[in-house]
């Protein structure tokens, strides 16, 4: 299952009025900022910023790529325990399918990550 389908179901809470990307564009460009190895929103967002060429290509964006003011109000209004379960479910089966081997993830780093989300 594709990053795109997976985390397609997860609700957007966002007013309709003023929003300026989609749910999972906004999802897919902070993964990639994740799995880059940063941490942060603005670094995040900085990174995209770098990016912009490839994620306005890669998701037809049309109005560049978001700041981090848009990542963290995005991310205070998801539902970030289904945020991480619908991550991890990804992750696992990426591990599984390139290495073939299954990977556990410790209920105590989830909820230290969720934790971290949430501020």
């Amino acid at each position: 299952m594709t990053l795109f389908s997976r985390f397609e179901v997860l609700e957007d809470p966002r007013d309709i009025r003023g929003k300026k990307y989609k749910l999972i564009d906004i999802l897919i460009m902070t993964i990639y900022g994740i799995l880059c190895g940063l941490t942060d929103y603005t670094n995040i967002a900085d990174f995209m910023k770098l990016k912009e060429d490839y994620f306005k290509e890669l998701l037809g964006l049309e109005n560049g790529t978001p700041s981090h003011d848009c990542l963290s109000d995005v991310f205070a209004k998801i539902d970030t325990k289904k945020f991480m379960e619908i991550f991890i479910e990804w992750v696992k089966e990426v591990v599984e399918e390139k290495t073939g081997k299954c990977i556990s993830i410790d209920g105590k780093a989830i909820r230290g990550a969720t934790d971290k989300i949430n501020g």
